[in-house]
């Protein structure tokens, strides 16, 4: 191979390289735009997991079912 041929062969290779990176580098972009845009759209239309705590009545009636049991007598 010749010194012009492997120059040429070079140049396309990182002419190649760099069109590779902005295409992943796009997809990359896209995908996580992607990502954002879901979770805001689940997010609005309240699908989403609560960031709130249980509510109240959830709390008192598990309590308020079980019978206290005595503490063992201790000497």
């Amino acid at each position: 191979m010749s010194e012009l041929s492997r120059r040429q062969q070079a140049r396309d290779d990182r002419r190649d390289n760099r069109g590779v990176f902005v295409f992943t580098a796009t997809v990359a972009i896209v995908v996580m735009l992607g990502a954002l845009f879901y979770f805001y759209a689940v997010d609005k239309r309240g699908e989403g997991p609560s960031h709130e705590a249980s509510p109240p009545a959830a709390q008192v009636q598990g309590g308020a079912r079980t019978a206290p049991t005595a503490a063992p007598a201790t000497k």
